[in-house]
């Protein structure tokens, strides 16, 4: 083999290898329109955790729904696992959507729950379903070190900028605020894109999910209307 054709191999090579891996990174965000909620960090003292402290604006894609008897029956755990839509780590409002699912975006207000996302009410309470939830946080400062804290019924995946960063798929539970707690959350400056994946069995189905600065104190978000 030539010099050139050594060359040329070895460019072929190394365009595929920078494929593979531009695949499994986060790539390039849209400008987002949608789903929009501005973030203000803590001074001073730590504030009473309030619906203020919650994200509660988001682009809903669902429902997915499964049988029964599907993913094991019982529990059915391996439904945390599916990937109920393509490239889900990576969704952001704009992917065309199967019917019957519908990408909307929606703001819960819950005067009895703070922070509590009710899908079972939006989605007219259905069982064995999952629904995607994306939102886009902009942060006025990088944060290396937030806290993320989420409570589910039932199952629960949360990305944030393309990273896996909490799955809770143990048993069926009753959704509270801050059941689960994730440290050492890196937030950029600028957009953050949130996606969850909550699976629903039976009965009721939601999800919460703030954030805090490292010493605990609660981050104020407020939703942005539609551009």
């Amino acid at each position: 083999m030539t010099a050139h054709g050594r060359i040329a191999r070895a460019a072929v090579a190394l365009g595929l290898l920078v494929a593979v891996w531009l695949a499994g990174c986060d790539q390039p965000e849209i400008t987002p329109t949608r789903g929009i909620s501005e973030l203000t960090l803590p001074k001073g003292e730590a504030a009473s955790v309030s619906q203020e402290h919650f994200v509660t604006n988001w682009l809903l894609l669902g429902p997915f729904t499964f049988g029964a008897n599907d993913f094991g029956g019982g529990e059915q755990q391996p439904a945390a696992d599916e990937e109920f839509m393509p490239g889900e780590r990576q969704l952001n409002g704009t992917q065309a959507a199967p019917e019957p699912a519908t990408w909307q975006e929606k703001q819960f207000t819950d005067s009895v729950r703070p922070g509590r996302v009710d899908l079972n009410a939006f989605y007219k309470r259905i069982d064995h379903a999952a629904a995607y939830a994306v939102c886009w946080l902009n942060c006025p400062q990088a944060v290396p070190d937030a806290t993320l804290l989420v409570g589910s019924d039932d199952y629960l995946t949360v990305w944030i900028n393309g990273k896996l960063v909490h799955c809770y798929k143990k048993e069926r539970r009753a959704g509270e605020a801050d059941q689960d707690r994730i440290e050492n959350v890196s937030l950029r400056k600028g957009y953050n894109r949130v996606v969850v994946k909550c699976v629903d069995v039976v009965l009721s189905w939601d999800f919460y999910l703030r954030l805090t600065d490292k010493d605990g104190k609660p981050i104020a978000v407020k939703a942005k209307p539609p551009a």
